[in-house]
């Protein structure tokens, strides 16, 4: 399990909403077989209704559950929304940090005090039904993630923007997700414990467990009807995201084999620049041409020099990985028999 060090520590805030207490609070001694973690980065007006909402879908699910709200302090409406919501006898969670935080930030602090077996997290705005979201928590009856999935909304183009954006991931990781901006997931509690947050965008928080062998199902879901239920990606949007896409990949694919990344880098380079020297070497020899003045040769053995750099890079990182690879875990046991 990641551990993670905090420079500020959580603070929650007592059903009286006024003062707080340090470090992990007390949040009663009942078995909790549910956590949802509603991640929430930005402040907003709509928490009552949105956490009424939220309340009466998780109800229907039948199990004891726990309600974890993360914010900044420096979310006011928020936080004075859910000290009213603590005051009328609503027994919630609120951690407090003590910087602006981000979605991931949220989501890891979220993930290190829930108690429940089962993970659920929720986007601050409903994106989704809440009616639907007891299905998505069935759907782990087959699977270790659920991820919510809506019908496309957008126009022709961003359509074809999406097309294109899940062909990268088909083409890069061998499987694709049809919506990854929907934040409706639930998680089995080992998935939560094996992936890291740290430098992953939360978009690709089910790819990195479909990556660490967990079995991702998506649940077809309606679309809600308030907050950005509807939020559509822009062109620059699906371009950074891309990028993120390959430098995931990338982390993913070669941190344990950095040789074959920097020798399919180098090798190229290096092969340019010694065809370029011997051809110049040809040419010297054979054909009686000066060199002294052409920029080629300059050009050639930088070349040469650069590949063969390139290379020991991903040599020093074969030996790092080797001296450090019985640290490095790449699997999960699903069960034993």
């Amino acid at each position: 399990m990641h551990v993670r060090q905090r420079q500020d520590p959580p603070i929650a805030v007592d059903p009286r909403g006024a003062g707080a207490s340090e470090g992990r609070p007390e949040h009663g001694g009942a078995e909790v077989a549910l956590s949802v973690i509603v991640p929430m980065f930005q402040d907003r007006t709509d928490v009552v209704e949105v956490y009424d909402a939220y309340k009466v879908a998780i109800e229907r699910i039948g199990r004891p559950y726990e309600l974890i709200y993360v914010l900044s302090w420096q979310s006011e409406r928020a936080l004075a929304d859910l000290k009213g919501l603590k005051q009328r006898g609503e027994d919630a969670l609120v951690l407090v940090l003590g910087q602006q935080l981000d979605e991931a930030e949220a989501l890891l602090t979220g993930f290190e005090h829930a108690r429940g077996d089962i993970v659920l997290t929720l986007p601050a705005d409903p994106q989704v039904d809440p009616a639907d979201i007891p299905q998505v928590v069935a759907a782990l009856d087959h699977c270790d993630v659920a991820v919510g999935r809506r019908p496309p909304t957008s126009s022709r183009l961003q359509q074809i923007q999406a097309k294109a954006f899940h062909r990268l991931l088909e083409l890069l990781f061998g499987h694709s997700f049809t919506d990854l901006v929907c934040r409706v997931r639930a998680w089995r509690r080992p998935v939560t414990e094996e992936i890291s947050l740290h430098g992953v965008q939360p978009h690709f928080l089910p790819l990195l467990a479909s990556e660490r062998g967990f079995r991702i199902a998506e649940v077809d879901v309606r679309p809600g009807t308030t907050g950005r239920a509807g939020v559509k990606l822009t062109l620059l949007q699906r371009i950074g995201i891309a990028l993120d896409i390959v430098a995931l990949y990338l982390v993913l694919k070669f941190t344990k084999k950095p040789l074959r990344f920097f020798g399919m880098i180098g090798l190229p380079i290096l092969f340019v620049g010694v065809v370029s020297c011997a051809g110049l070497a040809i040419a010297r020899l054979v054909y009686d041409m000066p060199l002294g003045d052409r920029p080629a040769l300059v050009l050639a053995v930088l070349l040469v020099v650069l590949g063969i750099q390139i290379i020991a890079l991903g040599l020093i990182g074969e030996l790092v990985i080797f001296a450090s690879g019985r640290r490095i875990k790449e699997h999960s046991i699903e069960r034993i028999l």
